[in-house]
């Protein structure tokens, strides 16, 4: 019975075995699994946004490696979102950076918060990939110091580090220290450092500390034509539809605007329209007169007089306007005296 169990037990024991190969490898496992031939850490403090510093990770998969499904790459929790993931298409590795296609703008890339750190996750178009983010400088009066760790989450076979001194910058130390600088294409010293080959799970730790009094940035003291490395490509623009409706109702408004100014304008000149002077008409037995000779301080009476009075009649009252007959010699109404007699 006994040997019955024993001999049951190994044959458990080597199905497990020849299982463990067919089993599918977690996120983890497959992480630990990827291997960059090279990774390019380039450090540009105060490059082109004041007090940051520039970081790109510049990593290429051996020429032979399959391209990987996903990849996972931690920042500072203090740089936030990355500013940059890119990858070229297959078969571009040779192209310029700024032609690479930006998985940011695509939606092709996930960030999660975890404690010190903002993992990246993407899935590279090919075996070359780009990652870029602005990270925080410490800032003491002209004193800055800044310190950057790579935490290893992929094994690499050559780490280089690339630091470029920025403008104006004194008393430049680094940790650990860099070879002498040379003077690049667009003026500021550059260096650069052979770390080596690096496993998972092996951080590196590089610290600078310099001092500057320059408040501007690199690129805006040497006015460099390109100051970010990378760009993302402008946005195309989309196209509107058109909206009939909307120019229907402004050529409607329009139309009634204009009319409103033509009717406007033709009553406006008909009240303007002269009208001539209409003297008082006879009526039937009496009519109204009114003379102009009298001073307009003292209103005077209107006369009312019969045709034979108006027919027999030599003049007008200078002073209160009534008829005056022939053989008047004084107003019979106000006892003016006549003008000659």
């Amino acid at each position: 019975m006994l040997v019955r169990r024993v001999i049951l037990w190994v044959v458990m024991a080597s199905f497990a075995l020849l299982a463990l190969p067919c089993a599918p490898l977690s996120s983890a496992q497959a992480q630990a699994t990827l291997r960059l031939a090279t990774l390019v850490i380039d450090v540009w403090p105060e490059y082109d946004r004041p007090a940051t510093v520039l970081v790109i990770y510049r990593g290429q998969f051996a020429p032979g490696a399959p391209i990987p499904e996903q990849i996972k790459v931690r920042i500072p929790a203090s740089a936030g979102e990355p500013f940059a993931v890119a990858s070229p298409q297959p078969g571009s590795e040779g192209a310029p950076v700024n032609q690479w296609t930006e998985l940011i703008a695509q939606k092709k890339v996930t960030t999660t918060h975890n404690g010190d750190w903002i993992e990246v996750t993407f899935t590279p178009l090919s075996r070359s990939f780009n990652i870029e983010f602005y990270d925080k400088i410490s800032a003491v009066t002209f004193d800055r110091r800044y310190t950057l760790t790579w935490p290893g989450d992929l094994s690499t076979d050559a780490v280089t580090l690339n630091l470029r001194e920025p403008f104006g910058a004194t008393n430049f130390q680094s940790t650990p220290p860099l070879p002498l600088g040379v003077t690049d294409e667009e003026g500021l010293v550059a260096h650069q450092l052979d770390v080596g080959a690096l496993a998972a799970g092996k951080s590196f730790v590089f610290s600078i500390s310099y001092h500057r009094e320059d408040k501007r940035t690199s690129a805006e003291a040497l006015q460099l034509v390109t100051p970010v490395p990378t760009p993302k490509p402008a946005a195309l623009p989309v196209a509107k539809e058109a909206t009939p409706w909307l120019l229907i109702a402004a050529l409607g408004v329009g139309l009634i605007l204009i009319i409103g100014g033509v009717v406007w304008y033709l009553r406006s000149q008909q009240a303007q329209t002269f009208r001539p002077y209409q003297p008082p008409s006879l009526r039937k037995g009496r009519r109204s007169v009114r003379t102009s000779r009298a001073p307009r301080s003292r209103p005077r009476p209107a006369a009312t007089l019969t045709v034979e009075e108006t027919e027999t009649a030599t003049g007008f009252c200078t002073q209160c306007g009534k008829l005056l007959q022939p053989d008047d010699a004084f107003c019979s109404r106000c006892g003016t005296r006549v003008k000659g007699k």
